[in-house]
């Protein structure tokens, strides 16, 4: 092959684009950490986008707003503890079993992740003075619920319960306001209940919505 037939070689050390959902990973990742580094409202986009080795647009042609951005992170985080509790309570047959195993895998998250959940309560409250985070946090919120609702369903329907989920919107509410509540009173007092005293307040909660059989 001559040299006026060959294939023109890529220019040395040209670099790949990344793709937009690595984009979107690593500003999630990033933005977590700074999140957790200095609370919601001390957060800064462009701090945000420079540890994640991008420049503040990346954030804005993937999220639009830093409540949107964290909007994201709650609801991955929901769906992804959801997904969890039902793969690892597939194969239970009693409702005891069920109520115990979610009451201490959601209390474990609970006491591990102080920092992640004081962020939730910072939110929202920031979202009762913000109309803008506001508007974001009522939209996100319905999604929870909704998520939540549903996982719910799926679990609860084979021990005799209804798989609507519209059944468990209003429970899946008093669910996350009782996690939120505990979240609080362990980011104020660490002491002020023990890891059982905080797997059986939800397992009461729980046992609500899971019809006796």
């Amino acid at each position: 092959m001559t040299s006026a037939t060959m294939p023109p070689s890529a220019p040395t050390g040209a670099r790949r684009r990344p793709r937009r959902e690595d984009v979107r990973a690593a500003l999630l990742e990033s933005a977590l950490s700074v999140f957790e580094d200095v609370g919601y409202v001390a957060a800064r986009l462009d701090v945000i986008a420079d540890r994640a080795g991008f420049t503040k647009g990346a954030v804005y042609s993937n999220f639009g707003s830093k409540q949107e951005l964290f909007a994201t992170l709650l609801a991955d985080r929901l769906a992804d503890i959801s997904t969890d509790v039902l793969a690892g309570s597939a194969a239970f047959t009693s409702v005891d079993d069920l109520v115990q195993y979610t009451a201490r895998r959601l209390a474990n998250d609970i006491i591990t992740e102080r920092a992640w959940h004081a962020l939730v309560v910072e939110f929202t409250l920031q979202a009762a003075r913000d109309a803008e985070v506001g508007e974001t946090y009522r939209t996100e919120r319905v999604n929870r619920r909704a998520i939540l609702a549903a996982g719910i369903a799926s679990r609860v329907s084979s021990f005799g319960g209804s798989d609507d989920p519209a059944t468990y919107l209003v429970f899946a509410t008093v669910l996350l306001a009782t996690i939120n509540g505990l979240s609080v009173e362990l980011a104020a007092d660490p002491d002020a209940m023990t890891e059982q005293d905080v797997v059986d307040s939800l397992a009461a909660v729980l046992a609500a919505a899971i019809p006796s059989r």
